[in-house]
């Protein structure tokens, strides 16, 4: 276990959910279906939550992290990184579908299209909020 890597992992994270709201609520990408989002940024907040977890798996890049954001109505979002030098890279990424053991891969053939600009833009201003660093 490494204690660095693992706090480096919780800044990540919690800079990640809120870049994330942010980026959606500025709607800084066009996402179908293109509704406004009504709620400050505050209140979409303080509706979601996550959690970190190591995950056990050991790959050519190293442990496998994880965190899973939950909203308060049951929706969830996972998503999987490791640590390259100093950044953290997505490596995967899924939330709750109406099959419920189903999720949808977010950087897959269907949502991928329209997803990964926009988390590849979150996790690279996520790893810049997390490390202090401006741009």
């Amino acid at each position: 276990m490494n204690p660095d890597l693992d706090t480096s992992f919780e800044r990540f994270a919690s800079a990640f959910v809120k870049v994330y709201w942010r980026v959606v609520k500025e709607g800084t990408f066009s996402l179908p279906p293109n509704e406004p989002v009504e709620e400050s940024l505050e209140e979409i907040l303080s509706a979601v939550s996550f959690t970190t977890e190591k995950k056990g798996i050991q790959n050519k890049s190293g442990n496998e992290y994880m965190f899973r954001m939950t909203g308060e109505l049951g929706d969830w979002w996972l998503f999987g990184c490791n640590h390259s030098g100093r950044a953290w890279k997505l490596v995967s990424a899924s939330a709750r579908s109406d099959k419920k053991n189903s999720p949808h891969d977010l950087l897959g053939l269907v949502y991928g299209v329209y997803l990964r600009p926009m988390l590849e833009h979150v996790t690279n201003r996520a790893n810049k909020d997390s490390y202090g660093r401006s741009g």
